[in-house]
C-alpha cells in the first residue's frame, strides 16, 4: 500500500460476520477500527480485539453519524468503510493500492455484489450496487440520514474491484434488520414532511416488486430473485405504512 489506509467498521451484535470481514483486510490495512454500538450484547468487542482491531464505543444515532464519528478517530487520511457482512476481494485490494499510489479524486465508489441465501444475486434491485466506500476523511463526509448516508465529496472516482455483501443469510437473520431499516427510512421521509395514504403505501410496495422482479429481470434469479423482490416490497410497505401512521396521527391532532 503506497499510502496509509484505515479500515473502519461500524457494528452492533456482529460476532458471527465480523471475523470474515476483518480477515478480508488482515495484514493489508495499516489501521483497523471497529466502532461498536453500546447496545451490542454478544462477543463483538472480543472478536474485534482478537483480530487486532482498535475497538471504540459510540451510541448509535444513524449510520452516517456513526461513520463520521469513526472517521474523526482514524489516524490515516484514507479510510475504507466496511460493513460486518462485507468482504474485500483480492481485485479490490489491488485496485485500492493503485488508486492510493496517486489519488486523482477525494473519494471512490465500488461495485457491491449481493448474496441472498448463499447465492449471488445477479438481477433485480440487488443485481449490483455502486457505493462510495473509499474516501479522504479530510475532504469527504457521510450525509446524515436515518438509514445509509450518501457521501459528500469534491470529486468521486470509480474502482473496478468489488465488495461481496452477504446481507441476506436467512429469514430469521434478515427480518429484524428489514424491520429496523424500514422504520429508519420512514423517519427520513417523515422528517422531509412526506405524507401517505393507504393507496400510496400499496402503490410504492407494488412498484418495488414489479421493478425488481420484472423490469430488472429478477425472475432470472429464480426462487431467490422472487424472495428478494418480495422482501424488498415488504420493506417498502413497512416504511410507507409508518409514514401513513405518522400522517394519520398528525391529522388527528391538527
Amino acid at each position: 500500500m503506497s499510502a496509509p489506509l484505515a479500515v473502519l467498521v461500524t457494528v452492533r451484535d456482529e460476532e458471527e460476520q465480523l471475523p470474515a470481514a476483518l480477515a478480508s483486510v488482515a495484514g493489508w490495512a495499516g489501521e483497523v477500527i471497529v466502532v461498536v454500538d453500546p447496545r451490542s450484547t454478544d462477543r463483538t468487542r472480543e472478536v474485534a480485539r482478537e483480530a487486532g482491531a482498535r475497538v471504540l464505543e459510540h451510541a448509535f444515532e444513524s449510520s452516517a453519524a456513526q461513520c463520521n464519528w469513526g472517521l474523526d478517530r482514524c489516524e490515516s487520511r484514507w479510510v475504507l468503510v466496511l460493513d460486518a457482512d462485507e468482504r474485500v476481494t483480492v481485485r479490490l485490494k489491488d485496485e485500492i493500492g493503485r488508486a492510493l499510489a496517486a489519488p486523482s479524486c477525494t473519494a471512490y465508489a465500488v461495485r457491491r455484489i449481493n448474496f441472498a441465501f448463499g447465492r449471488r444475486v445477479r438481477f433485480g434491485d440487488w443485481g449490483g450496487d455502486v457505493i462510495v466506500r473509499l474516501l479522504d476523511r479530510t475532504q469527504a463526509r457521510f450525509v446524515k440520514r436515518a438509514v445509509h448516508g450518501a457521501v459528500s465529496a469534491p470529486s468521486v472516482g470509480r474502482l473496478s474491484g468489488t465488495l461481496e455483501h452477504h446481507t441476506l443469510r436467512s429469514l430469521s437473520q434478515y427480518l429484524p434488520k428489514l424491520d429496523e431499516y424500514a422504520l429508519r427510512g420512514a423517519a427520513d421521509l417523515i422528517a422531509e414532511g412526506r405524507q401517505a395514504g393507504p393507496l400510496k403505501v400499496l402503490a410504492h410496495a407494488e412498484w418495488r416488486f414489479v421493478r425488481s422482479f420484472v423490469l430488472r429481470l429478477g425472475f432470472l434469479d429464480g426462487g431467490t430473485g422472487f424472495m428478494v423482490a418480495v422482501l424488498i416490497a415488504y420493506g417498502t410497505f413497512l416504511k410507507w405504512a409508518a409514514v401513513w401512521e405518522a400522517t394519520t396521527r398528525r391529522r388527528r391532532h391538527a
